[in-house]
Formats: structure tokens, sequence, C-alpha cells
């Protein structure tokens, strides 16, 4: 049994909130719908039209969401964006959730580019809000959306926080973290919230922390290439040479600060990776850190299992997560419906992009409190 139990921490968010009609909203940038995943059944808000471009993540989303009608294909496209149009206001839907790709804005990127197409998806976004006339608007990002600005110097945020005033909305906006809202997870978004009716305040975030011991710590120790039995808790398999720097390695501690076991690539000659977070082992008493979509390299960002030492002063566990650890420190359920037919790098990249479940429930809360009227 997981130490970690998220049905427990599901009610200290919705409260005794029991929702008795549905509420519909159109989702665009869907991806999988990961963050969307405690919606229905906790609040009874149902996505029955929603985007993506990647045509296997919108069949997960498909799979995952029966009752939503996911339309593939590029928004830009003005035949994709009629039928949205057209499809939001034939389903009578009342919101809209728009989660744009992060990729221009984050600094994980050292390519990024606020000002490439894929930076100005938000214009296409606002441009649907004004053409639907929605309740509710919900911005997410990456932090840097507060900070990102165009090549004449215009802040995306501040652009996309004044065109949803200047269309009749109250605004609230700021930057939150997942690992507040009972999710194991430092993970920061940027958040904006827009509705015509009432103010929609962002969620008073929660004291307690959850940590990675709490988190994956029952779950029994694989090494690289090893299968556990267990569904979805399956490491996969480095090269050797990588295996063996990490086994050097201590418990959150990184293999650049080792006197001789130093970074190497798969044929065990010197790696010319420069950060200090690449070759990193986790933390165990502390939330995990941001997983991103490369969370299966070693060279990635901090990607190393915590490990245990051992008595012969090697560490245990020198590999990435498993798919199971993933969705724990998500805050994801270990039966969560994955499709059978998703590889191993979807599921990761969908993990490493999503906004946390628990964390939008909190926040979707907000849309039922009765208490923030104009």
């Amino acid at each position: 049994m997981a130490q970690y139990a998220i049905n427990y921490y599901i009610p200290k968010i919705i409260g005794d909130f029991q929702w008795s009609k549905p509420t519909f909203y159109t989702s665009l940038f869907q991806s999988c719908g990961i963050g969307e995943f405690y919606l229905k059944k906790h609040l009874g808000l149902i996505a029955t039209l929603s985007n993506e471009i990647i045509p296997q993540r919108a069949r997960w989303a498909q799979e995952i969401y029966p009752d939503c009608e996911v339309v593939c294909g590029d928004i830009w496209d003005d035949k994709v964006f009629e039928k949205l149009v057209r499809l939001h206001k034939e389903k009578g839907n009342t919101g809209v959730m728009c989660s744009c790709p992060c990729q221009s804005y984050t600094l994980s990127n050292s390519k990024r580019n606020p000002s490439d197409k894929r930076g100005r998806l938000f214009e296409r976004s606002l441009e649907f809000v004004e053409r639907t006339g929605p309740d509710w608007v919900i911005f997410e990002n990456v932090p840097q959306l507060f900070t990102a600005k165009f090549d004449d110097g215009r802040i995306i945020g501040d652009i996309i926080i004044e065109t949803l005033k200047s269309l009749g909305y109250n605004v609230t906006h700021g930057v939150q973290n997942a690992v507040n809202f009972y999710t194991p997870q430092n993970r920061r978004r940027a958040v904006i919230l827009a509705r015509k009716s009432k103010v929609w305040n962002l969620p008073v975030p929660y004291n307690e922390v959850i940590t990675l011991r709490q988190a994956i710590g029952d779950l029994p120790v694989i090494e690289a290439g090893e299968d556990s039995g267990i569904k979805y808790h399956v490491a996969p398999m480095w090269a050797l040479p990588q295996i063996e720097v990490m086994k050097h390695t201590p418990t959150g501690c990184s293999a650049h600060d080792n006197e001789f076991w130093k970074p190497v690539k798969v044929d065990g000659t010197p790696s010319k990776a420069k950060f200090h977070c690449s070759f990193q082992r986790k933390a165990w008493d502390e939330p995990c850190n941001t997983i991103l979509c490369d969370s299966k390299g070693v060279s990635g960002f901090r990607n190393v299992h915590p490990g245990n030492l051992l008595p012969s002063g090697l560490t245990d566990s020198a590999r990435c997560l498993s798919v199971l650890e993933l969705l724990r420190v998500t805050a994801l359920p270990d039966d969560y419906p994955i499709p059978t037919w998703a590889s191993d790098k979807l599921i990761r990249d969908a993990i490493g992009e999503c906004f946390a479940p628990l964390h939008v429930l909190a926040i979707m809360k907000g849309l039922f409190d009765q208490s923030k009227v104009v």
C-alpha cells in the first residue's frame, strides 16, 4: 500500500462540495488531459471539446475522456479554428482551459523564443475567447509567462491579462507551486483566471508538504533494466559506464562533485555535460524536483533516483524514476489508465508537460465558491 494516499488528500481540497449538474468546457492544447483527470468525478466539470495537434496525444485523450470530442489539428489552421468555435457554441460550453505549449518561454529550452509562432499561440487562444465569449477562462504556463517578452518589449502575461480585462473579465493571476496542493513535486506554474460573473481567486496554498520518500519510498528497489513485476514499476536500461558512475554518487548529489567517478558518455569516455543538475540524484526527504520531458536520461535535469546507501559504500537504484514513480510524484493514482499502446517516451513527455492534477482540482474548485460574488 502506498504511503502517499491520493484519495486522502482529494477531500481536503474539495471539502463537502457535491455537484448536482455538470459544467461543460473546452480544453485547448489538451495534450493527454492529465491535469483534468479529477475534474469530472469530483467537480462535475466535463470537457466536451478539446484540441491537440499531436495525433498520439489526441488518441490518448479520446480514450480517457470518451465524452470529449477531440479535434486533432493545428489551431492556426482556419478550418480547425472555425470548427472549434462552432462546436464550442453548439455544445453549450461555458468555460475554456488554455495550456499553450511552454517551449517558447521556459528556461529549460536554450533555444526559447517568445516571438516565434508557437510563442504566439496565446493570441489564437484570446481570439477564441473573443469569438465564443465563455463565462470563465484559465490560462496556465511556466512562470516565465510573466517575464517573457516579444521583440518589441511587451510581456506575454501582461498582454493576456489586459486583453481579458478589455473583454469584460475579472482577472486574477499569480505563480503557484503544485507542492502546496498535496503534490510531492516542486512544479511552479503561472496561472491566469478570468471570469465575467464573479471574481475567481487563486486557491490558498496548503502547508503540508509531501516528500519523495512518502510518495515512492514503499516501492521495491530495482536497478536499471529491471522489472519489479508491479505495473509501471519498470526501470529503463542505461549504459553500464553511466550506471557505474551513479552507483558511486550518493543520494542528493551530482557526479560532477565526485573526486573520481565523473560523468561519462555511454562509451565510458568523459561527458561534456556542464550543468550540475545532470548526473544528479534526487533527495529523499524533500519533494521531487520538477519532472521534465527528458525524465529518462542520466544527463537530464536531476533525473536519477535517490537510492539507498549499501554496506559496500555504493548507492543502489542507479536509474531514472519508473513510470509508476512519475505517476505518484504527479499525484496520479497507481492505476491511472495509460493506454497499452503508449510508448515510454510518449508517457514521459506527457507527464513532463502536464499541469499537476491536484493543483488543477484546487483551482477549479474556486469556480464554485459562492462567496466571491461581484
